[in-house]
């Protein structure tokens, strides 16, 4: 016999028929076929002979290692004939000991592959009898159990009907390789390109509306409003060179596609991250160098807002920093409480710098919207040299019935 060989439905079926003293089969799942066959060898060996272990999870099911059904089969027959069904979580290689011969093999993820297409496509390596540490690690050394390290959990009645549960919320998908699966890849992706934080001079403090209409000259009357610039538009703590860097960024790598979003061309993605990430680096030092000076700056304002209120402030307090009987606070106590107003409303410099960021998300494009005449109108428009929107090849070719 080939060293190398093929595990599949007929020849795992056929070595379990052929056992006439013990079968050991540890694998993710079984189908039904290799379900039947081990009940049957179940049946005629006795359950002392046969010991199975599986990763009873229903992530295996919904990837195509085994069939639901065959876990159920499983558990009644060996709770039939007293022997717990043993479960070992994450197994994700198929072993076989058939009296005094081993086969080791991958067990196929329906999801993911279509099965065997090749008639000798070998997928399994099969041994003489089991090495001594094989025999001892599954519990059948002269120490049993003590050196087990495989199969030591039972699954329960509970952990399959949980597992039962889970993929009648969740069932897989039909692995149906008669049907071909369309797989397509997409020669661009959206991106959202976004810098938050760093836009000094459009930050404002929202000015409380007790103290609205308390300022004096005509400088604070126009940054006054309804808020308070942080710092003036030309300050050199604007962030405005940032700004210019990101749109240029943008403008260099992003087409706009007009009711849908910024796109980039996968093979520019790379070349595009790079200049994101220094951008993003620009970022944060620039949070760094700017954060004394932008606190000096923030109190200075405040300090200017403050002595235009103060003035008028003092006359005429709002209401209810008064007392009932229409008595007012000192001078001093309504100076402090305005300092105590306008802290609160700046905050810190920190906490500014601290919200600087650049993000940066990638999406895939939906091969519905590359089938939509519009999207795709729209995006030729956007990346004219190009022959083609997307690539598409089969996932598993159609097999014959």
């Amino acid at each position: 016999m080939s060293a190398f060989s093929v595990a599949n439905d007929l020849t795992l079926t056929r070595l379990i028929s052929q056992a006439q003293r013990r079968v050991i089969s540890l694998s993710p799942a079984v189908s039904n076929a290799v379900a039947e066959a081990l009940v049957a060898c179940l049946e005629r060996l006795g359950s002392e002979a046969v010991s199975i272990t599986l990763d009873v999870d229903a992530e295996v099911y919904r990837l195509g290692y085994g069939d639901r059904k065959a876990l159920a089969l499983l558990y009644d027959a060996t709770r039939k004939h007293g022997k717990p069904l043993t479960r070992h979580p994450g197994i994700r290689v198929g072993l076989l000991i058939v009296d005094d011969a081993m086969m080791i093999y991958a067990p196929t993820p329906l999801l993911i592959e279509a099965g065997q297409r090749e008639p000798f496509a070998p997928n399994a390596v099969s041994l003489g009898p089991p090495p001594s540490s094989v025999i001892r690690e599954l519990g059948l050394g002269e120490s049993a159990v003590k050196d087990q390290t495989v199969g030591l959990d039972i699954a329960s009645a509970g952990t399959i009907q949980h597992v039962s549960n889970d993929l009648e919320r969740n069932p897989p998908q039909k692995f149906d390789i008669a049907r071909t699966v369309r797989i397509f890849n997409a020669h661009f992706e959206f991106a959202e390109f976004e810098m938050v934080g760093t836009s000094i001079s459009r930050k404002t403090v929202p000015i409380p509306s007790k103290l609205m209409g308390f300022a004096g000259d005509e400088k604070t009357k126009n940054l006054l409003k309804a808020s308070f610039q942080v710092v003036e538009s030309s300050d050199n703590l604007s962030g405005k060179h940032l700004e210019h860097d990101k749109a240029l960024i943008a403008k260099m790598f992003l087409k706009s596609l007009p009711g849908y979003g910024n796109v980039i061309l996968r093979a520019r993605k790379a070349e595009f991250e790079k200049e994101v990430e220094k951008l993003r680096s620009a970022v944060t030092a620039f949070g760094v160098e700017i954060k004394e000076k932008l606190q000096t700056a923030m109190d200075r304002n405040r300090e200017a807002l403050r002595e235009a209120l103060l003035p008028s402030l003092l006359k005429n307090p709002p209401e209810e920093w008064t007392m009932s009987d229409r008595s007012k606070p000192d001078n001093q106590r309504l100076s402090q409480l305005l300092d105590d107003e306008l802290c609160r409303a700046f905050g810190r410099a920190d906490r500014l710098v601290g919200k600087m960021n650049v993000k940066l998300v990638f999406k895939g494009v939906t091969y519905e919207s590359l089938k939509d005449q519009r999207f795709t109108e729209i995006a030729k428009k956007a990346f004219p040299s190009l022959k083609t929107l997307l690539d598409e090849y089969n996932a598993a070719e159609g097999q014959p019935e």
